[in-house]
């Protein structure tokens, strides 16, 4: 192919380029999406100083109790082999806290400010009162005796106190005090940062039971 042949032959291919390209262009459609944007009149960024924020605390005398009996291999010798059974009471002090994220956003709602924070979380290990803790244990015949079941007993003490942290029934009870705290929280940082309002503030958790 001579050099006039190969100059054609690229002139064409160029003009065909530019023509597909062209037809793509008109054929093609704007992407379209909503962009958020965060009304100043109706938004609140309060910057926060981290970490945990404790928010209520719920006194309860708690009782635990724990058994232990041997077992025949073969035959149910239950009635004959009786239990030691030993009980724990003791006043128990549960902590419940907030995670402080860097920024907490407060979205005005008609009359009023919302703002959603996360769960509650409650503290572990759960505190207790070593000094008013008692411990009663009952022996049957020929069954463990107390000092081994007792220890057993205050083994699983902690790891039950946790358990109960988290019931829905516990959570529910410290609620109302908890969001009262996160309130006074919120308006003190306002009130900081130069964001005084007069508008309540309503808390609400990411978790409600």
């Amino acid at each position: 192919m001579n050099a006039i042949a190969r100059f054609v032959v690229t002139l064409v291919a160029v003009a065909l380029l530019g023509a597909i390209t062209l037809v793509a262009y008109k054929a093609a459609k704007p992407g379209q999406q909503r962009v958020e944007l965060l009304d100043p009149a109706k938004v609140i960024i309060l910057r926060t100083p981290g970490g945990m924020l404790e928010v209520a605390t719920l006194k309860k005398v708690e009782e635990f109790g724990w058994q232990a009996r041997y077992e025949c291999p073969l035959i149910d010798c239950s009635s004959i082999l009786q239990p030691t059974i030993s009980r724990v009471r003791v006043p128990v002090h549960y902590v419940y806290r907030v995670p402080l994220a860097e920024t907490w956003e407060l979205q005005l709602n008609g009359d009023h400010y919302e703002l959603t924070v996360p769960a509650l979380q409650p503290a572990s290990p759960v505190a207790f009162d070593t000094g008013k803790l008692e411990v009663e244990s009952q022996r049957g015949w020929l069954s463990p005796t107390q000092a081994s079941n007792e220890r057993s007993l205050m083994r699983q003490l902690g790891p039950e106190l946790d358990r109960r942290a988290g019931q829905d029934a516990y959570l529910r009870a410290v609620q109302p005090h908890a969001a009262q705290t996160v309130q006074e929280f919120a308006r003190k940082w306002m009130k900081e940062q130069g964001r005084a309002e007069k508008l309540p503030v309503r808390v609400q958790f990411r978790y409600s039971p």
